[in-house]
C-alpha cells in the first residue's frame, strides 16, 4: 500500500505542475475571482489525475464499465476538493497568505483522504 500510496503522489505531480501555472494565469492575466479560477483548476486536475492514476497505479482489470468509474471518482473526489475549495477561499479571503502556498499546502493536506478513496473505487470490481 504504500509504494501505492507514492505512486499516487507522482501520478497527482504532472497536473499539480500545470495547475500552478494555470490558477496564476487565471488570476494574474485574466483576472478571474481567485475561487472561481481555482474551481477551474481544480476540475482539470481531477480529470487528469484520474486517467494517470487508471494507468499507473490502479492499471488493474475491473469490470466496472470506465465511464461509471470516472463519475464515481469525479463525485467523491469532488467531496475532498470542495473541502479543499473552501478552506482554500477562507484562507485566501481572510487572511494574507499567497493563495499558491495555500494551493500547495492544500493539496498535501487532503492527498491521503484522497489516495484511500481513491483505491476503493479504482480496485472494485478487480477481475
Amino acid at each position: 500500500m504504500l509504494v501505492q500510496l507514492i505512486k499516487f503522489g507522482i501520478a497527482g505531480l504532472p497536473a499539480f505542475l500545470i495547475a500552478i501555472p494555470l490558477n496564476w494565469f487565471l488570476v494574474e492575466k485574466i483576472s478571474l475571482f481567485k475561487p472561481v479560477a481555482y474551481l477551474i483548476v481544480l476540475f482539470f486536475q481531477v480529470t487528469v489525475n484520474f486517467i494517470l492514476l487508471r494507468l499507473f497505479v490502479f492499471n488493474t482489470e475491473t469490470k466496472q464499465n470506465i465511464l461509471v468509474t470516472y463519475l464515481k471518482f469525479l463525485w467523491g473526489i469532488s467531496f475532498f476538493r470542495l473541502l479543499d475549495w473552501g478552506m482554500y477561499t477562507l484562507i485566501v479571503q481572510k487572511t494574507e497568505i499567497h493563495y499558491l502556498v495555500v494551493q500547495v499546502g492544500n493539496v498535501i493536506l487532503f492527498s491521503v483522504a484522497k489516495f484511500i478513496y481513491t483505491k476503493r473505487i479504482m480496485e472494485k470490481g478487480k477481475v
